[in-house]
């Protein structure tokens, strides 16, 4: 999705955010409460894939398969509540794969890559002492490949 934009010249602003939830969402179920949210990630994301393009430095373009599915098919990401969150930055250090981070010039906790979150995994969620963080329902999974 981030390709066809970017060769049609689309910049990253606001004004793409419909287009890009509508792109997401052909692929993946996103929670009404996390629409603001995935929105701002998805914004973000295809802010620095604008960035990696303009400097020519190569990017990931794969975060894997799970069962032999795409994990950018795959629904399985975090959703963060700000409105619970307190940015005590447990998710941040805790997640091996640098799924949280904080926002630049701030201290406030964001879900940064979410498919780099491991399919399944919700210990995040199990850390987090304001219980913050959830997930799709696991019957999601359960769905995929049939």
């Amino acid at each position: 999705m981030f390709e066809e934009l970017y060769e049609a010249g689309r910049a990253p602003d606001e004004t793409l955010v419909p287009e890009l939830l509508a792109g997401a969402r052909k692929d993946n179920y996103i929670p009404a409460a996390a629409e603001e949210d995935y929105a701002a990630a998805l914004l973000r994301e295809y802010r620095k894939y604008c960035e990696q393009r303009k400097s020519g430095v190569p990017r990931q373009t794969s975060y894997g398969t799970w069962r032999g599915i795409p994990r950018e098919q795959i629904p399985w990401f975090p959703t963060l509540y700000e409105d619970l969150c307190d940015d005590c930055g447990k998710c941040v250090t805790f997640c091996p794969e640098k799924v949280f981070d904080f926002i630049e010039d701030s201290q406030k906790v964001y879900v940064a890559s979410p498919l780099k979150c491991q399919v399944g995994c919700t210990e995040c969620a199990r850390i987090c002492p304001q219980k913050a963080i959830s997930f799709p329902p696991r019957t999601v999974l359960q769905t995929l490949g049939k």
